[in-house]
């Protein structure tokens, strides 16, 4: 095999037989991080079957369409970095809850005005908000971020949450191949292509090896059809003072974890922070990707933190790549039976993927911290009671059950976080050494 340059650059456009392969990859990640929210939204509040295949190919074909926007950019629309843009596991719970409440249509009208808002808002503020967020809360926030995803990627080893088969020791096995194919091919290949699609090969061969422990169903590829059209607004549009609130502070939480995951993608895409033009950029490709999300019925779109991760793992941050994944995920929407083929991969093997790709996300988070300058008393003790925060009633979400469901949502995980950080950067002044340095 030729040799080829280790990974490809921000702006690379990698020969056609390396493009494929390598986009491959990172569409089954992101169709297995977009599929369960319109599934799980679904079927939290009774829909039908046809009703849930409705809501499948507006997210899919959302996803598409947020991606390229922010990948390729449209005028000033888009950080044009390695970031799809996908529908959003935060809003799966007040999705559910506010649409058994109040009705779907009335959680469409929230995200779609919340999308709205956040947007002008930010826009508006982006360069007060650009100089609160230092490279220590945003090191803070993508640290969080990587150690919250941790146990997500820990749950997709194990089989799926709620699986038949969860905790399975095959299950487990399964990830644990797929994880060392990996590292194999990145330490002994690492000057060819081999070590790029690592992910991809490490999937053919372990999704090989769970079909000869029974656990590779592809029966749902016969029972999709060939074509479905999605349906804006299929389910109506009304305008609710509560859900439109909710949604709102979420929806600003979500652009939050943006300029973390903006970070995480510049630095391993230029090993330099992201630009002004890129951070309002990529903000701008949010918040119009939620807004049409919102009329496809769908909730907003987020930054893809797995896909980014997995950048980071295979060393190729071309948002072409990164473009040409949304796309393909994008015609899923228009395309069951071609979706049906990602969703069929194991849990477990695109568990052992997801771990390595969100660990990858926690040292990113550590090297922002790190490339900001050196920790002083102050920036330590923010950063640590940030973290001690956010991940800590990440890890027991019980402790916060005697709140309401939007005060608990701002206090665990990267909103803990980076609410937690803001506020004592705020209350904390910096010392004359501190601003000098």
């Amino acid at each position: 095999m030729s040799k080829v340059p280790v990974g490809y650059g921000l702006n690379d456009c990698p020969p056609i037989k390396e493009t494929v392969p390598l986009s491959i990859q990172q569409i089954v990640v992101l169709v297995f991080n977009v599929l369960p929210v319109p599934l799980l939204i679904g079927a939290g509040i009774g829909l039908s079957a046809s009703e849930i295949t409705i809501l499948v190919a507006g997210c899919l074909l959302v996803t598409g369409i947020a991606t390229l926007l922010q990948t390729i950019g449209v005028g000033p629309i888009g950080a044009r970095l390695p970031i799809p843009l996908e529908c959003s596991f935060v809003f799966v719970a007040p999705g559910i809850a506010l649409g058994a409440q109040y009705g779907l249509a009335a959680f469409t009208g929230a995200c779609l005005v919340g999308s709205i808002i956040t947007t002008v808002l930010w826009t508006g503020l982006h360069k007060q908000l650009s100089i609160l967020f230092k490279p220590y809360i945003t090191g803070a926030v993508v640290m969080a971020l990587g150690l919250s995803l941790c146990s997500v990627g820990i749950g997709y080893c194990a089989g799926g949450v709620g699986s038949a088969d969860y905790g399975d020791p095959i299950n487990l096995m399964l990830a644990a191949g797929t994880i060392i194919i990996m590292v194999l091919l990145n330490y002994f290949c690492s000057r060819n292509f081999l070590s790029k699609a690592s992910p991809l090969i490490a999937i053919l061969v372990m999704s090989a090896v769970a079909a000869a422990f029974g656990k590779l169903d592809l029966s749902p590829i016969a029972a999709e059809s060939w074509l479905r059209v999605p349906q804006p607004l299929h389910f109506g549009i009304k305008f609710e003072l509560g859900p439109i609130i909710s949604i709102t502070i979420l929806s600003f939480i979500a652009l939050v974890e943006l300029m973390g995951d903006q970070t995480t993608a510049s630095m391993l895409a230029k090993n330099t922070l992201p630009t002004s033009r890129e951070t309002k950029g990529g903000v701008l490709a949010q918040g119009i990707g939620s807004v049409v999300s919102s009329m496809f019925n769908m909730v907003p779109v987020i930054s893809g933190s797995a896909n980014i991760g997995l950048c980071g793992l295979s060393g190729v941050t071309s948002r072409y790549v990164t473009a040409i994944a949304g796309a393909v995920v994008g015609l899923c929407g228009l395309c069951p039976k071609l979706c049906a083929v990602f969703s069929c991969i194991p849990s477990a093997v695109l568990g052992g993927v997801a771990l390595s790709a969100f660990g990858t996300i926690l040292v990113s988070g550590m090297n922002v911290i790190h490339n900001g300058g050196p920790l002083t008393a102050r920036t330590t003790t923010i950063v640590a009671i940030s973290l001690a925060v956010g991940v800590g009633f990440s890890a027991a979400p019980d402790a916060l059950s005697a709140l309401p469901f939007w005060a608990s949502s701002l206090l665990s995980g990267v909103p803990g976080t980076a609410i937690t950080a803001v506020v004592l950067s705020l209350i904390l002044p910096e010392k004359k050494e501190e601003k000098a340095a």
